[in-house]
């Protein structure tokens, strides 16, 4: 018996260290556990809506760059490219805030959810915009505007046709002569020009091709 109480205090400390360490791997373990929780279904819904809305914003996104890229769509929706128009204010506007709220990688939810929304904005307002500017065509520009916008068309449609590099070049040179005209006279009224990128593509054309080197 005096042999056995001779290592009751070892024992004490033994089965002490035991919960000890017990106890600190169950700590860890719940710790991971609350650290890295799995996301809940509303996190996986919202970053699958922010996903599609991702796809729609480049969709959106692709069809005003080939509007301002188009100099025939261009002169055929003239109000799309006028921010005086109010639809085309509303349009730009709700775009602006989508391109600012677009990230490549998953952003922190409150800004996730402010991307799926601005993007349904854009859209809306992208749809709206279209039609308030089928209605107006060019209704917004004097008879004598009128009358260039229609020369200009022609001109281009030439140009595409054209059956020689000489006949499309001499198209786009008068197509850029009959544009400045109607720049000109619009903008005394108008906040209208042909967008940078619609000018750059009957500049680009326009020029004969360099020659081999």
């Amino acid at each position: 018996m005096d042999s056995l109480q001779g290592f009751e205090p070892l024992l004490i400390v033994m089965l002490w260290l035991l919960i000890s360490v017990y106890s600190r791997v169950a700590l860890q373990r719940r710790w991971r556990t609350s650290a890295s929780p799995a996301p809940a279904p509303a996190s996986r819904s919202l970053r699958l809506r922010w996903e599609q809305a991702g796809e729609r914003y480049r969709r959106l996104a692709g069809e005003y760059a080939g509007y301002e890229s188009d100099p025939l769509e261009v002169l055929r929706l003239p109000a799309l490219a006028d921010p005086a128009v109010p639809a085309t204010a509303r349009f730009i506007e709700a775009f602006s805030e989508a391109m600012a709220l677009r990230t490549e990688e998953y952003p922190p939810e409150p800004m996730a959810r402010e991307f799926v929304d601005a993007t349904a904005r854009a859209e809306q307002a992208w749809t709206a915009a279209r039609e308030a500017a089928e209605k107006l065509r060019a209704s917004r520009f004097t008879a004598e505007e009128r009358g260039l916008l229609a020369q200009a068309v022609k001109l281009l449609e030439l140009a595409h046709r054209g059956a020689t590099p000489a006949e499309q070049e001499a198209a786009y040179a008068a197509a850029r002569q009959v544009l400045a005209r109607l720049e000109r006279s619009a903008g005394t009224r108008l906040d209208w020009r042909v967008p940078a990128r619609a000018r750059q593509v009957v500049d680009r054309e326009g020029k004969p091709p360099l020659p081999p080197s």
